[in-house]
């Protein structure tokens, strides 16, 4: 009864924890390792301009983009792979259930099974960055689900990820006129008062 009572739940609240920290620094390190150039943008977009240099339209480079997001996803599965081996420890003052021992005493490490699956998604957000320049950010949205069996229980864990893959200023045309207002009706009111 203590076992089910005070150590089953510490022991599942601990993995979790664990878990879902690891599986973060797991999908972030594959990002990291993937993406070691710099310029990245230039081999997902291309831009193309006319004759006087002005941006006519922007395209993505879908074969590259899904190089990257097939590249990422086996280097993190890599890295995930390494947490299972690497199992879950817990100091033995944590099991007790006493808050003043949590984090004392020596380590008690226990083999789990993590079934991890991926999916990715790329977004793209357009900004505003003054007159003639717009900001233009690539983002990768990762979901990994990681399915965690350990000797007592067993939970599904959710980790989702929005990371920044590169960003550019496009410059365009100062135009020869602007207008600015929070509102349509200040827009549209001209004639001062």
């Amino acid at each position: 009864m203590f076992f089910v009572n005070c150590i089953k739940p510490i022991m599942i609240k601990t993995s979790e924890a664990q878990v879902r920290s690891s599986t973060s620094k797991a999908v972030n390190g594959a990002v990291q390792t993937v993406i070691n150039e710099s310029n990245i943008y230039d081999d997902l977009i291309e831009i193309t301009t006319d004759d006087e240099g002005n941006i006519i339209f922007i395209q993505v480079k879908s074969l590259m983009v899904n190089k990257l997001a097939k590249e990422i996803s086996k280097v993190a599965t890599q890295n995930l792979d390494l947490i299972t081996k690497q199992g879950v420890s817990i100091p033995i003052g944590t099991l007790s259930g006493i808050s003043v021992l949590v984090g004392v005493g020596p380590d008690i490490t226990f083999h789990i099974m993590a079934i991890s699956t991926l999916s990715s998604k790329f977004s793209s957000e357009f900004t505003s960055a003054g007159i003639n320049q717009t900001n233009h950010r690539i983002y990768l949205n990762l979901q990994t689900n990681v399915e965690l069996i350990m000797p007592t229980a067993s939970r599904t864990i959710v980790v989702n990820s929005h990371i920044l893959i590169c960003e550019a200023i496009l410059v365009g045309k100062i135009p020869s006129t602007y207008l600015n207002s929070d509102s349509l009706d200040e827009m549209m009111n001209l004639i001062p008062d």
